[in-house]
């Protein structure tokens, strides 16, 4: 039996596992060092890796090429936009040393209970999502936002509370 076919068995098994749990996801995505706590479902053509660990909520939704890594953990009733990438490292800058031969900056990423990342949003490491918070298209998050807050734009910056 080739390694090839072998992994993608075994993967074939992870998933049929999860779908009793309520764990749907979908053909081309790749997913390792994931912990599900809860329904969810991953839409085709995504990765999420674990580094060390992913947690997903429960009432979790993620839609087509999405790409996670980190040590992230994901709150409950989260929906997450096409293309969105939320990653966890990051790559030393000093001088004196090709950025390429420099380590990684690993920090976690936190992101709360009812949040929705919109289409194409970039999370950068080290920040914290409150509960309740929407993440407008095309944004990229390098600060924490507050609970409820709606951000948008390049860096993201709040516009706006959510209310009653």
């Amino acid at each position: 039996m080739s390694k090839t076919f072998r992994s993608s068995l075994k993967i074939w098994f992870k998933k049929k596992l999860l779908k009793r749990r309520g764990v749907l996801i979908y053909n081309n995505t790749v997913f390792s060092g994931v912990e599900f706590l809860g329904k969810a479902v991953i839409e085709p053509y995504c990765r999420v890796h674990g580094d060390p660990k992913v947690i997903i909520g429960d009432n979790f939704y993620m839609n087509s090429g999405c790409h996670i890594q980190g040590n992230i953990s994901i709150g409950r009733d989260v929906m997450i936009g096409p293309k969105t990438v939320i990653w966890g490292r990051d790559h030393g800058m000093k001088l004196g040393k090709p950025m390429i031969k420099q380590n990684l900056i690993k920090r976690d990423i936190f992101i709360g209970h009812d949040v929705w990342l919109a289409a194409n949003v970039t999370i950068l490491s080290g920040v914290k999502i409150g509960n309740g918070a929407v993440v407008g298209a095309c944004s990229v998050v390098t600060k924490d936002v507050p609970e409820n807050a709606v951000v948008v734009g390049n860096p993201s910056r709040v516009i706006k509370y959510r209310e009653k």
